[in-house]
C-alpha cells in the first residue's frame, strides 16, 4: 500500500511540473516590427488581412489577423509604416476572392496571430 500510495504521488508531482511546458508551447511564437503592407482577405473567421512584416535586422515575414485576433491599443493593423508587436500560433492561409470566373482566386499564406498590439502613427 506504501508503494502505491508513493507512485501516485509521483506522478501527481511529475504532472505538476510538466504541465507548465505543454501550456508555453500552445502560446506561439512573439513576432514584432514594421508594416511592410496590409491585404485584405477571407479566412474562415470572415473577413481577415495579410500582414507582412519586416522585423528588426531580419527578413519579411507574413502574419495573418482575423476577427479572432485579440487586438491592443491602435487596432487591427491598416497601413505601412505602422509598428506592430504580438503572438502567433499556427500556420493559417486566407483567399482573395476573384470577381470573375475565369481568374482563379489567390491564397495567401502567414501564422495566424493570437494577438498583437500596433502604433497609432
Amino acid at each position: 500500500m506504501h508503494k502505491n500510495v508513493r507512485f501516485w504521488f509521483g506522478a501527481a508531482l511529475l504532472l505538476v511540473i510538466c504541465l507548465p511546458f505543454p501550456a508555453s508551447a500552445a502560446l506561439g511564437t512573439s513576432f514584432g516590427g514594421r508594416i511592410l503592407s496590409v491585404l485584405p482577405c477571407l479566412s474562415p473567421f470572415g473577413p481577415s488581412l495579410q500582414v507582412n512584416i519586416l522585423p528588426a535586422g531580419g527578413v519579411s515575414t507574413s502574419y495573418i489577423w482575423t476577427p479572432a485576433t485579440i487586438t491592443f491599443l491602435a487596432g487591427p493593423p491598416n497601413h505601412p509604416g505602422q509598428q506592430i508587436l504580438g503572438v502567433a500560433d499556427i500556420p493559417f492561409a486566407c483567399v482573395i476572392p476573384s470577381p470573375f470566373f475565369f481568374i482563379p482566386a489567390v491564397t495567401l499564406f502567414g501564422q495566424r496571430m493570437q494577438f498583437i498590439g500596433t502604433s497609432a502613427i
